[in-house]
């Protein structure tokens, strides 16, 4: 049963909901993972976080190669040919039972692709058990139109149109079923199927901001053609460049950062990164690759970044990614809290939120308990009564777009196994556990058995004389 989401605050960004469900790849046992505008994956080190968050960006950078050049004789895809054929020329609902058949497709051309589409994204022949989207719901049904002299449309939550025709060939009808499967699963949170590249990169496309952003900040001009020329050679054993596709796009992004015009987007984040976060901003100077500047606040001189603190370096991509005017749906951010003291991680949670109620989806892997305990105070923030909720905000610094609701977020704990299991693949993997929000916010048993751990030392280590 695809079931349909309850409207809630208004805030919510998705019309569509799925699972992604994967077995047996890397690290990781098994895995469901639910999409919302907040993700969050904490746990051990080297448990498979940036695996499943690579896999995640995948299906959303790399789901439309999946789709077939020519027609398909498959029966899931004739299912989809079918019922297109059918409902030529009429206004029709995609409900529950469609999308079923254009789910069951899409599913199928994973399973069919998924050895190519893992070493595409991982630069390495990967064995994996199943991967598949599950559970789709959707909290609008979309509606399917055909207008006289119309260009194929999308309008998200709303309607796909189609422009009518005399004949509806095979190759049309696929081109159109490859459209509605597309913005059924990825319309709100990926880059439109079919649109014109700008400034080198497509509209909508997700971000990846990796972990080591200073390391790839200092270094770009002297990693980026000799990966990107490496990454684009296939091999059997999969590309001969040392990154992984993520990766090599984060270095591509950086080739392509350039002034734009000011956008509403930037208009409303920019002036709380620049005042509590970098006190200052940056500059592109657009060469042959860009050339980046910081300049702080009430000096007049330009400074290259390899003189900056750290923290600079980590938060440029972010300033850098506004100013251009790159118009993503959804960005990862691996450890967000890198280089930050406990006072700017509060501001990173901050920003976090406040992309999320600006219509983008954030999806975070992350150790700092400092920003999952904001976290939780802006989820607790939220349900204060009115006057209350005011009162504490302008105590501690906060505007109404910092506020977040439980519908919002998703948490997910990666945790080595250590159970004693038949399986030694089941035994050495990971197992991935979604935490619900509690009457305080998330708990985070990981987090919570480490701080105690320390407690426990800490009073062991006064003494009696302390």
């Amino acid at each position: 049963m695809i079931e349909k989401i309850p409207c809630g605050t208004g805030r919510e960004i998705m019309n569509q909901e799925w699972t992604l469900h994967v077995e047996r790849i890397g690290k990781i046992t098994k895995a469901d993972i639910r999409i919302a505008p907040l993700i969050f994956f904490i746990g051990d080190n080297n448990s498979g976080k940036s695996y499943m968050m690579t896999i995640l960006w995948g299906v959303l950078f790399l789901g439309k190669n999946l789709f077939p050049d020519r027609p398909s004789d498959s029966r899931t895809y004739k299912r989809c040919e079918k019922w297109l054929h059918e409902h030529i020329d009429k206004d029709s609902v995609l409900d529950d039972a469609v999308v079923a058949l254009y789910l069951d497709w899409f599913n199928e051309l994973l399973s069919q692709r998924k050895k190519d589409f893992l070493r595409h994204l991982f630069n390495h022949t990967m064995e994996s058990g199943r991967m598949e989207i599950r559970e789709y719901r959707q909290r609008k049904p979309l509606k399917l139109h055909f207008r006289a002299g119309k260009r194929y449309a999308f309008h998200a939550g709303r309607d796909i149109s189609f422009p009518q025709s005399e004949a509806y060939t095979r190759e049309e009808l696929l081109r159109m079923n490859t459209y509605i499967c597309w913005n059924l699963l990825m319309g709100d949170i990926a880059a439109p199927l079919y649109t014109p590249v700008m400034r080198g990169r497509r509209n909508g496309e997700p971000v990846y901001l990796p972990a080591s952003r200073t390391g790839f900040m200092l270094t770009y001009k002297q990693l980026l053609e000799q990966s990107i020329q490496a990454n684009f050679g296939q091999t059997e054993e999969g590309n001969r460049g040392a990154l992984t596709l993520p990766y090599v796009d984060f270095l591509q992004l950086i080739a392509h950062f350039e002034a734009h015009r000011a956008n509403a987007l930037a208009d409303r984040i920019m002036p709380f990164l620049e005042t509590y976060m970098t006190d200052g901003s940056f500059k592109i100077k657009n060469t042959i690759l860009p050339d980046f500047q910081y300049m702080p606040k009430d000096v007049a001189a330009e400074i290259p970044l390899y003189i900056t603190s750290s923290v600079i370096t980590e938060l440029a991509p972010l300033s850098l990614l506004l100013q251009s005017g790159i118009n993503f749906k959804t960005i990862i951010i691996e450890e967000p809290e890198a280089h930050l003291h406990p006072a700017l991680q509060k501001r990173m949670a901050q920003f976090i939120v406040r992309l999320v109620n600006n219509k983008k989806s954030v999806w975070v892997t992350t150790h700092s308990d400092t920003i999952l305990q904001h976290v939780n105070n802006m989820l607790k923030l939220a349900k204060r009564p009115t006057a209350e909720r005011k009162q504490l905000m302008a105590q501690f610094d906060y505007e109404s777009v910092d506020l977040l609701q439980d519908q919002q977020v998703r948490m997910y704990q990666f945790s080595k196994n250590t159970q004693e299991l038949r399986d030694p693949v089941e035994r050495d993997g990971t197992v991935v556990q979604e935490l619900k929000p509690q009457k305080y916010g998330f708990e985070v048993p990981s987090f919570n058995d480490a701080l105690e751990r320390i407690l426990d030392e800490v009073y062991a280590f006064q003494g009696e004389d302390d």
